[in-house]
């Protein structure tokens, strides 16, 4: 068959059709299309497509289920969905699959949707740009007759729904055709292939439905001659059409978000990798471009950071590119820099096209309000990534909002943001708020580039928060429970706990100070907090509650009458637990020097912060290399229940440094420099205090813990120079690592680390070397009682040296101090009259004057007792 627009020939016959002055149907036809669509259209020059050797599991899988391959024994389905977030990489993959389609001489017709284009961002053009490629796609056939036909029976075809619109227009067409050649019913490959993409782009979102169910109610009865691809995001009407009766049997669905088991970091590596050779092989090559760029530039480590920051969106990674080669006349290596907030950036923001889109989308919320409230509070959570963050049900408690408020308030946002179930989860009510793209929590924490949508964390959302979790908590009743990982009681607990340090830089509502006020203290711990058990969560919420009360004072000291009566709330819980410590020699050791802790040259608090010297050392700020923690590791609490016996943690308390670096979503998080147990370590010091405590008893017990120690730690083989500060007048050993400073809040006396060890900061992947070699060497000596009983000091390395060395000087510092102080004990007396005797064996000691010190008050202790 031959067409024109006034005479068609058909098997033979010749036929003039005269129209008189109205519009041929062909001319009807052509001018209902939007040429702007077509997947090789002028208006989409350059279009999106794979990038070589990438997406190939995806594409093939597409091509598969097209070509009908592996569904011989199923019957194959005319729709598949391919969805995805803004950025994925969707429309490249539908550009990528035509191209190959078009390879392999499938007849096609698409439809690219633009939100942007006003030619193509509504549904009235859709049908009838398919009927023309259609027409194109088969010259001289039925098909075109068919088309010709039902345009001149019904003239206002366009006018009418999109179900009889295509139908009459694409379907009948190739039923025609089809039956003429024969098409065997068991063919499941596609003799027509169908692709719209960005479905999600159409503004009318009841025209987005009425697409999909106009689509299904015309090949619902016909064989699937006619594959149907569509590419979308995951938008609330769409995802609710696919489900619903008359689509959900006959499509299947392929989310590029769900596909975590996919290649698509690797292509996005290969990707960047790729373009950014031939940036720098394009710069090295051009005579006019010096100084040459290296050739490891970018390095590993930048793909690896890049391809991480992307979350699976292609788009950022294209930004990426985009933004690199076309920021002349600024070098690629420093314009990447920009990328990576390595150097400040002038003029436009790298990702100016990006932020476009997440303005765009975030435009289409109902109720923005909200929505950015909901994300405020996920973003408080710092232990949070792309994929794991508190869950919906969490959210909705703290939030007060309704079962089912958050889901209805983010089904536009399926293109950032989606509420699902996550992939290391199957409870079908474990529904979490999971962010695509890593990025668009950068773009909301910079108000540059958010603007009307920034959120401050340290501003109205964050107090407004703290306000709303402490609310919580003091009505969840049964469901924090420490012990359970899932219940939402302790999940708030784990957001709050954290986020009291932010405190500091926020301005404290009169919300805010109401809620600690009121907070029922006692009942909400008296259930979980017994004498033979302080659950770990439980003690983590009193740390950060004291810090919470503690900064509230400091900001305002007429505020300090909430944490004077929080603090009598707290001492009917906290006191039962003490008790262990009466009764146990190790606890009474751990609570004897905690009450010394930093009040004497022979209770040194401690510093391992590589790099920082005094005076530029908090004092507050104490690690686990030096003493006291090394010593009590190491020799006194090397039993492995220590840690399920020293519920109250007095004495990891000394060794745990708040000074770190977490990611989080894409940022490198600097915590801040106070340490938060401060204000429970000032606590119980005036609990103590009130007890009384301590006692000549407990003296007496921790004194023996002592002797017993001793013996644990060969004899250091060095003595320290004499021309080492001597900071006091006591009689003492000179220590080149004890100083003093009176302006320390929580006690004068500090140890410091060694400057051999510390002369400059250990990168990030240093300090995980350290840490993994430091654990290789624990393990060598599991089989030891301790890490130095079994070793001589031949055996030992300079660093071990030091630490023994260390330890010995201040076990001898806690026995001198101690004894005085002792009550009458049996045990105290025989491990002194054991002492008694090593010392005749072995006079000779590196430290002579507290060697000296402790047998005279071994003896004023035995003629006293």
């Amino acid at each position: 068959m031959i067409s024109s627009k006034q005479l068609v020939i058909s098997g033979g016959q010749f036929t003039q059709q005269h129209y008189h002055g109205q519009k041929a149907p062909i001319d009807k036809l052509t001018d209902a299309i939007s040429p702007n669509a077509f997947h090789d259209s002028a208006a989409r020059f350059d279009p999106p497509k794979c990038h070589p050797r990438t997406r190939v599991k995806i594409l093939d899988d597409i091509m598969g289920r097209i070509l009908g391959q592996g569904e011989l024994d199923t019957a194959a389905k005319p729709f598949l969905w391919l969805n995805g977030a803004a950025g994925a990489g969707k429309s490249a993959i539908a550009q990528s699959t035509i191209e190959r389609c078009i390879e392999r001489g499938l007849p096609l017709a698409s439809f690219f949707f633009s939100k942007s284009d006003a030619t193509r961002n509504y549904a009235k053009p859709l049908v009838a740009t398919l009927a023309y490629q259609l027409y194109q796609a088969f010259p001289g056939t039925e098909v075109q007759a068919e088309i010709i036909s039902a345009i001149i029976k019904e003239p206002l075809i366009f006018t009418k729904q999109i179900q009889q619109q295509f139908t009459a227009l694409v379907v009948q067409p190739l039923k025609a055709y089809l039956s003429r050649h024969q098409l065997s019913e068991t063919q499941t490959s596609a003799s027509f292939l169908i692709v719209i993409d960005g479905l999600d782009e159409c503004v009318e979102h009841a025209s987005q439905k009425a697409i999909l169910s106009g689509l299904a109610d015309s090949v619902r009865d016909s064989n699937p001659y006619i594959r149907i691809f569509i590419a979308s995001r995951p938008e609330y009407d769409i995802t609710q059409s696919f489900g619903a009766k008359h689509l959900k049997d006959v499509h299947t669905r392929l989310s590029l978000d769900l596909d975590k088991g996919s290649d698509v970091e690797s292509d996005i590596k290969l990707y960047l990798s790729d373009q950014l050779e031939q940036i720098k092989d394009g710069c090295n090559n051009d005579s006019g471009f010096w100084p040459k760029l290296a050739e490891s530039w970018p390095g590993e480590g930048v793909i690896r950071v890049l391809a991480w920051k992307s979350s699976g969106q292609f788009i950022y990674a294209a930004t990426v590119i985009r933004y690199v080669t076309s920021a002349r006349p600024i070098r690629p290596d420093r314009s990447l820099d920009m990328v990576l907030e390595v150097r400040p950036h002038d003029g436009d923001h790298p990702f100016a096209e990006l932020d476009a889109l997440y303005e765009k989308i975030l435009e289409s919320c109902k109720n923005i309000d909200k929505v950015l409230e909901v994300l405020s509070l996920r973003m408080m959570d710092i232990y949070a990534t792309v994929e794991v963050s508190i869950s919906v049900a969490l959210s909705e408690n703290v939030l007060s909002y309704e079962t089912g408020e958050i889901g209805r308030l983010f089904c536009d946002l399926g293109a950032l943001v989606t509420v699902r179930i996550p992939i290391w989860s199957t409870d079908p009510r474990n529904m979490h708020l999971i962010i695509l793209h890593a990025s668009f929590i950068d773009y909301l924490r910079d108000e540059a580039r958010s603007k009307q949508f920034y959120i401050d964390l340290q501003g109205k959302y964050f107090s407004r928060h703290m306000v709303n979790l402490l609310n919580y908590l003091a009505s969840c009743g049964s469901d924090f429970d420490p012990l359970d990982a899932s219940s939402l009681g302790l999940l708030a607990a784990d957001l709050f706990i954290p986020n009291t340090v932010n405190l500091e830089s926020c301005i404290i509502p009169p919300e805010l100070l109401q809620a600690a006020f009121s907070f029922p203290l006692e009942k909400f711990l008296a259930p979980h907090i017994s004498l033979s058990d302080v659950p770990r969560y439980a003690l983590d919420f009193v740390v950060a509650f004291l810090d919470m009360l503690q900064i509230m004072a400091l900001e305002d000291p007429t505020h300090s009458y909430i944490e004077d009566h929080q603090h009598r709330n707290l001492d009917s819980v906290m006191i039962r637990p003490l008790q262990r410590y009466f009764d146990d020699d190790r606890l009474a050791l751990v609570l004897v020097i905690f009450c010394r802790l930093g009040s004497h040259r022979f209770f040194p608090w401690c510093d391992t912060f590589r790099g920082c010297e005094w005076p530029f050392v908090d004092a507050r700020q104490v690690g686990s290399d030096v003493l006291p923690n090394s010593t009590f590791t190491s020799i006194f609490l090397n039993k492995e229940e220590f840690g399920d016996d020293e519920k109250l943690r007095l004495c990891y308390l000394w060794c745990h440094g708040n000074r770190s670096r977490r990611e989080a979503d894409g940022f490198f998080i600097e915590a801040s420099d106070r340490l938060p147990y401060l204000a429970y370590v000032d606590y119980m010091q005036r609990l103590l205090r009130s007890v009384p405590a301590p006692t000549p008893t407990l003296y007496a017990k921790a004194a023996k813990e002592c002797f017993d120690a001793l013996p644990l730690l060969p004899m250091p083989s060095f003595f320290w120079k004499r021309d080492a500060r001597v900071v006091d007048d006591t009689e003492d050993d000179p220590c080149p690592y004890l100083v003093f400073n009176d302006k320390l809040s929580v006690g004068p006396w500090l140890f410091v680390e060694s400057k051999k060890w510390s002369d400059s900061v250990p990168s990030y992947e240093d300090t995980v070397a350290m840490e993994d070699y430091e654990d290789e060497q624990w393990d060598m000596d599991d089989e030891a009682e301790a890490p130095w009983e079994l070793r001589g000091d031949a055996e030992l390395s300079d660093y071990e040296r030091e630490f023994v060395g260390k330890a010995y000087f201040t076990i001898l510092g806690y026995l001198i101090f101690f004894l005085p102080r002792c009550g009458r004990s049996d045990d105290l007396i025989a491990a002194c009259k054991r002492q008694q005797v090593l010392c005749m064996e072995k006079p000779k000691n590196p430290f002579p004057i507290r060697w000296r010190r402790l047998h005279m008050e071994i003896n004023n202790y035995l003629a006293r007792v």
